[in-house]
């Protein structure tokens, strides 16, 4: 089956290997080839057209939790406290890992769930970079009221949600569907009830079928509904989607990826630019020198100062590029400073935590023998000893931040100062090109 123009190929974990998926959510996806790979990086065949991979469950950490507002802005810095409060911190130098989805909502207050993917070893991406990223359990149609249970990659997996959502999901520990992992789901079940964010229990599990040997046997199915104590029924596994809009995760090697392709294009485009106006000249050149003979001279003179002004733009380039780092926006040392200053956990009425210093490096450094431009935030403050915990939440603020995520932070111990009895810490953010 050959690829539309304007579809999109979706790379999704299938029962015992990868499923590459073609089409688009008006038209509905068609199964274009599956295979036995566990490994994304062993997949080829894809069609032409962008590609968008669905992470599997087993990479992917789910933490579901309420919020106490229906304000959207909040809910970023939210996640990323309760990600903290849970131990589940990303890699510094994995790229964007973590992201988070509403999965319902009320007058002050908020039903989301925050995710944390695990830095992807080698082999779990594909060759062909993805466009986009998103959890299967997103891509996957899962039927609101009840327990989902699908096999994905040689391993069991359950979700509870609804078609587009997941509040909650994860691999099952045993091999099989017995009674083990029925009391498990059930466990799960019952840490969301007791949360309050499932108010309603699930009134029976589907378990997805995918027509392959893997399938689960009628006795695991009753072993299965036994451990889990509601009823327990099997259908074919619904074809997947893509969310709109997809998730904002995005592996390190891939982002790294992206970037050197942008400034290999304007490269170039400057190199092509150059090229037609030489060749312009050229021809120019030509056609007055078939003119007359006579005018080779003056043609000459001219040509020679083209080049000079060719020599003068390259070398203003070259200039301009030193001068890159005070002209991008995005890193002004003030709209550096403002966005650390903003992520400050204090209140219109109370300051936790004082900045005694701040200092931002931003200039051309020789890095690895090659001259990169290289970034640098240092923030220093205090705190009270009673406001301790408020330390690790500035950390967090700005580790979430999306207006430093270009940024590494170093998040040291804060220390006790002798002379004034405070807590004071020093913050180290790196952001080279």
């Amino acid at each position: 089956m050959s690829a539309k123009k304007g579809d999109l190929n979706l790379l999704i974990p299938g029962a015992d290997g990868w499923e590459i998926w073609t089409g688009s959510n008006a038209s509905g996806y068609q199964l274009h080839s599956a295979t036995g790979h566990l490994l994304a990086l062993d997949v080829t065949g894809f069609p032409s057209g962008s590609v968008g991979m669905a992470i599997p469950v087993r990479q992917v950490s789910a933490v579901p939790f309420r919020a106490q507002t229906d304000d959207l802005a909040l809910l970023g810095d939210l996640a990323a406290m309760q990600l903290e409060k849970n131990g589940t911190r990303p890699a510094l130098d994995g790229g964007q890992l973590t992201d988070h989805f509403v999965f319902g909502a009320s007058p002050e207050e908020t039903h989301l769930t925050a995710v944390v993917m695990n830095p992807p070893s080698e082999g779990q991406l594909p060759r062909r970079s993805p466009e986009a990223f998103d959890i299967s359990p997103r891509c996957l149609p899962l039927v609101a009221g009840k327990v989902v249970v699908w096999r994905e990659l040689g391993r069991w997996i359950f979700g509870i949600g609804k078609p587009g959502q997941a509040l909650y999901f994860q691999c099952l520990s045993g091999e099989y569907l017995d009674d083990r992992a029925g009391n498990e789901v059930r466990l799960a079940m019952t840490q969301l009830q007791i949360q309050g964010l499932l108010k309603e229990s699930p009134d029976s599990v589907v378990v997805w079928a995918h027509d392959s040997a893997t399938d689960a046997r009628s006795e695991e199915i009753e072993a299965f509904a036994r451990g889990i104590g509601i009823s327990v029924h099997t259908s074919p596994r619904p074809s997947p989607s893509w969310p709109a809009p997809p998730s904002r995760l995005l592996p390190a090697d891939v982002r790294a990826e992206r970037l050197a392709t942008k400034g290999k294009r304007n490269r170039n485009i400057l190199i092509a630019a150059l090229l037609v106006a030489y060749l312009g000249l050229v021809a120019y050149l030509y056609l007055d020198l078939q003119k007359a003979q006579g005018a080779a001279t003056i043609a000459q003179r001219d040509a020679s100062g083209i080049s000079g002004e060719a020599e003068f733009l390259l070398a203003h380039q070259a200039k301009w590029d030193e001068l890159r780092p005070v002209v991008e926006d995005e890193f002004q040392p003030f709209e550096v400073l403002l966005n650390a200053y903003r992520a400050l956990p204090n209140t219109n009425t109370a300051r936790f935590i004082r900045l005694t210093k701040t200092s931002f490096t931003n200039q051309y450094r020789e890095i690895d023998g090659d001259m990169q431009v290289f970034r640098e935030v240092v923030l220093e403050g205090n705190a009270d000893q009673e406001n301790q915990q408020k330390i690790p939440a500035f950390a967090g603020n700005l580790r979430a931040s999306r207006e430093l995520e270009d940024f590494r932070w170093e998040i040291p111990p804060e220390i006790v100062d002798k002379r004034s009895g405070k807590l004071t810490f020093t913050f180290t953010g790196n952001a080279t090109d």
